[in-house]
């Protein structure tokens, strides 16, 4: 791992002349306190700019990123982001403001734009506050398990999901399987339909807008694969186990 100051920063030379500051760039002050931030921490690189970091090797948030598909290295942080600053940059002005210099032992966002690098970093925090929110500026693939207790005879008693949420949360494949653990793929779920309805969330899902009798939970894109090239299922039936969650 290459030393932390290294991290966004550049040859002098390189940095771009911002005509509002007076030159020489007088020091700037950093305002974020490092617990609002934690563990990402900022590196500043006096009087141009300052990055965002994070070490890989901390594991923050590995186990929500495996469970949304991802492994949570820099690619995975760049993406959500990349979230982010969409969302910054639709409620400030300015567009180009960040920039990543990012390696497979550190996340790195910098900006020469001080105030803004900090805002983002707060806003960077709270994104992934817990998995809901990961997913949200991931923009990510979503799969979702269905428990149907007391399924009508022929009818699946779990159904599997593959949801996009950028997409008004429609299905793009689901896998139907029955009480013996026979499986049917369903490449289109929308082939045949009369009226194209969106997937809801887990949450809603357990809060019971389609029935009492429906539940649900997150699983891993991997599951998901599995059982649509294996054609088999031998998981729960009953669902116990997402009952009241994710």
């Amino acid at each position: 791992m290459k030393d932390l100051c290294q991290y966004g920063n550049r040859p002098e030379d390189e940095w771009e002349i911002l005509p509002w500051i007076p030159d020489p760039r007088p020091p700037f002050k950093i305002w974020a306190k490092p617990e609002q931030i934690a563990p990402f921490f900022l590196i500043p690189h006096h009087p141009y700019a300052l990055s965002l970091l994070l070490k890989i090797s901390d594991g923050f948030r590995t186990e929500e990123f495996r469970r949304l598909g991802l492994i949570g290295n820099s690619e995975d942080w760049e993406r959500l982001a990349r979230g982010v600053i969409q969302e910054f940059e639709e409620n400030n002005s300015g567009v180009d403001l960040f920039h990543f210099d990012s390696d497979e032992d550190v996340f790195c966002v910098y900006s020469q734009y001080i105030d803004d690098l900090m805002m983002l970093a707060k806003m960077i925090r709270a994104a992934c506050a817990d998995e809901k929110a990961m997913r949200t500026y991931l923009g990510k693939i979503e799969y979702i398990k269905l428990f149907w207790e007391g399924a009508p005879e022929g009818e699946p008693s779990v159904i599997l999901y593959e949801v996009d949420t950028k997409n008004e949360r429609l299905a793009l494949r689901s896998i139907d399987i029955f009480m013996d653990g026979h499986t049917r793929n369903i490449p289109d779920l929308y082939e045949d339909a009369i009226e194209i309805t969106p997937i809801p969330t887990v949450e809603e899902l357990n809060a019971h807008v389609w029935g009492e009798e429906f539940h649900a939970c997150i699983i891993e894109k991997a599951e998901f694969e599995a059982i649509w090239e294996n054609r088999t299922y031998n998981g729960e039936i009953k669902g116990q186990c997402c009952r009241g969650g994710t």
